[in-house]
């Protein structure tokens, strides 16, 4: 069996500097506290389309696998491509100055967004979106693993994605609340303008590697073409086995989520609910039940991860055996009990609970100079053939039942689109094994 990829030793002081790696100190927190809130912004710019969902199918006149089709494919496909590039030069270049540029450039277009008249014109504006957002991720978990111990990465990674719940929650908070007052072209103007302010704070954090650092990054990429980044991707993956494994349930894992994009429809025609309230509703589970699964996830993993070898990944083993279940339950119980609310909450622990562990597992297993790289190709993965292709199966799963008229078609779409989570499990549980080889 091929060996997984060992990790470079321990830089020493003298080979850094006066640089401070992987010291959870005051300025530690401060950068990953702002880290976060960059990815509020990123998790609410991208979710305020799903959160006015109702709205923007209605005036724009579009199908459930046109609107499904903006959510995921044309957003995604460009995200996840030119994210791989912008890894590659967070490994290369000032990571907080690349930042600044994806924040300015997505901002914009996400202001853009409400000037949309028809599919075509949003189609575009996201496909931009989504280019700018791809720089943010790969080069602040880049910052982070230098900032943080080892054995505190799925708390730091765990602690950054709480951006999913609390942006994506957000989203759907300003669709129900501040969409009422405003409409929702306005909302995309607001947001859009915060983010542009934003990126001025950039300019005051600091790029971890010294002077010294830095520059042999300089001499060493001289050598490494940007588009060698498909070797290096290439090379990781053949010799790690436990890597590979730990993306495909990734992948599969993320398949199933992308299939609750139209939850806000199902909400509204299959459990009868007003919008308003549906958006309400949704924002504030997502916010409470996602934060609590994040710091959760993170936090446990850690404590698995001390006392055993692939201690994170034994802990995704685990924790989706027991919450899974829950996850189809709650497309089956009655809208109006007590287990509805309950189901919906751990479901909204389920989506965010994976977070932390699974990066933290990629800090672990990518080569050290190559860990914005991996991780965006990650992002790559998991978003193109996770997010995008469960946006597009459920999309068409419930066109076609709604054709047919089974009835409640987007349950039967979303429940049989979650299927793939299932399979994430044993691809944790071998990559597990591996890594304790």
């Amino acid at each position: 069996m091929t060996k997984p990829i060992t990790l470079p030793t321990k830089p020493t002081k003298s080979a850094f500097m006066t640089s401070k790696p992987a010291l959870t100190d005051t300025r530690a927190m401060v950068v990953l506290v702002f880290l976060t809130l960059l990815n509020i912004l990123n998790f609410a710019d991208r979710f305020l389309i799903q959160g006015f969902a109702i709205d923007m199918i209605r005036d724009l006149h579009l199908s459930n696998l046109e609107f499904t089709l903006l959510t995921g494919f044309v957003f995604t496909t460009f995200y996840t491509v030119v994210g791989l590039f912008m890894g590659a030069l967070a490994d290369r270049v000032h990571r907080p100055r690349l930042i600044a540029a994806g924040i300015f450039g997505w901002s914009a277009l996400t202001a853009a967004t409400g000037f949309a008249g028809n599919f075509t014109q949003l189609a575009l504006v996201r496909m931009f979106t989504g280019v700018g957002e791809a720089a943010l991720t790969p080069a602040a978990l880049g910052l982070l693993g230098e900032r943080f111990k080892a054995q505190q990465r799925a708390f730091a990674a765990g602690f950054y994605y709480l951006g999913a719940p609390i942006g994506i929650g957000a989203a759907f908070l300003i669709a129900g609340t501040l969409g009422a007052a405003i409409g929702w072209r306005n909302c995309f103007f607001v947001l859009g303008g915060l983010g542009v302010v934003l990126t001025v704070f950039l300019f005051m954090l600091r790029e971890p590697r010294d002077e010294h650092k830095m520059q042999a990054i300089i001499e060493n990429t001289s050598q490494r073409p940007l588009l060698a980044v498909f070797t290096e991707v290439r090379q990781a993956l053949r010799a790690s086995p436990a890597l590979c494994l730990l993306i495909l349930g990734g992948v599969l894992m993320i398949f199933a989520q992308g299939a609750f994009v139209l939850d806000q429809l199902w909400l509204v025609q299959e459990r009868g609910m007003q919008a308003q309230h549906a958006q309400k509703l949704a924002g504030m589970m997502f916010i409470a039940g996602g934060v609590l699964g994040s710091l959760t996830g993170g936090y446990l993993a850690d404590k698995m991860q001390a006392r055993r070898k692939a201690g994170r990944l034994w802990f995704l083993v685990l924790i989706y055996l027991l919450g899974l279940p829950v996850a189809y339950l709650y497309r089956l119980v009655d809208a109006g009990s007590p287990a509805f609310y309950t189901c919906m909450f751990i479901g909204s622990m389920m989506i965010t609970i994976g977070y932390g562990p699974v990066f933290a597992s990629l800090q672990d297993l990518a080569p050290t100079h190559l860990s914005s790289t991996m991780t965006a190709f990650m992002i790559l993965c998991m978003t193109l053939f996770g997010t995008s292709l469960g946006n597009l199966a459920v999309g068409v799963l419930a066109d076609a039942f709604k054709a047919a008229a089974f009835s409640a078609p987007i349950s039967k779409a979303v429940m049989l689109a979650m299927t793939p989570w299932l399979l994430a499990i044993p691809c944790f549980a071998l990559a597990a094994r591996i890594m304790e080889k």
